[in-house]
């Protein structure tokens, strides 16, 4: 019997592969999106609201403009996700690597929860993610190589009071990435998730409890995003080849 062909040997991977990247503006995407563009990747970068940092990345990658294409848009708008996918592959040809860094967090006690808060976190966290993986995913299968890296949170190993649409959603992604990640494995689409502890972000910033947990950490400071970031570029490169449906947490000790 004659074996098919498997994933690519870790040698072919490519050395700056073609990222495309949600939640680029701000936070852990942002600085996500600059350890790749110092590497030299090209990156199809999504956004929603500011992008001037993005045009100021834009000018310092080695590239230029020829190695940057950004769009703002709501990965909650299922056709705008596929699009920013279609943008990436007509632009670089291909999409190597995806990463789903877009969310939002809104917190209430769940009796005062409302229905449409409720529906806004699930459909960008969860259903997001899902539109722009269901999008770059066939590509990437039939290249037989592919890495795709989401994010969910610490807190969906924890929970957290009147967190629940968040903890639900970023659980939902952990449950999610290890289904996909059998699925996509036998044709080479390395599937893993991130799951972050408490980052110094401005979505933390805006957390009514951002002046407390700093001092209750076990590191006793709040994570970086540029130390999350190399964690994703760890995943996209040679070193992530044995890689498959892992949820790898960086966390300061907020979770042991």
């Amino acid at each position: 019997m004659t074996r098919e062909a498997g994933p690519a040997a870790p040698g072919e991977w490519p050395s700056r592969p073609v990222v495309a990247l949600t939640g680029a503006s701000s936070g852990i995407g942002l600085a996500t999106a600059n350890a790749f563009a110092s590497r030299g990747s090209k990156l199809a970068l999504g956004y929603y609201g500011d992008g001037e940092p993005l045009a100021r990345l834009a000018e310092n990658h080695p590239e230029g403009g020829d190695g940057v294409v950004s769009r703002e848009f709501d990965v909650a708008d299922r056709a705008a996700a596929a699009e920013f996918i279609q943008l990436a592959e007509q632009r670089f040809d291909r999409v190597d690597v995806l990463v789903t860094c877009a969310g939002v967090h809104i917190w209430n006690p769940t009796p005062d929860h409302s229905w449409d808060d409720w529906d806004r976190v699930l459909d960008v966290n969860l259903n997001g993610t899902f539109a722009c993986i269901r999008s770059a995913l066939p590509g990437m299968m039939e290249r037989r190589a592919g890495r795709i890296i989401t994010f969910s949170s610490e807190l969906a190993l924890t929970g957290h009071p009147e967190y629940a649409a968040y903890c639900a959603s970023k659980g939902a992604i952990v449950s999610m990435t290890k289904a996909l990640a059998r699925e996509a494995a036998p044709a080479g689409v390395l599937v893993n998730c991130i799951a972050p502890g408490p980052i110094d972000t401005p979505m933390m910033q805006a957390s009514p409890e951002y002046d407390h947990v700093e001092g209750q950490m076990p590191i006793g400071r709040y994570g970086r995003p540029e130390e999350i970031a190399e964690v994703v570029v760890s995943l996209a490169s040679e070193a992530g080849s044995f890689y498959v449906g892992q949820v790898l947490s960086p966390n300061g000790g907020a979770v042991i």
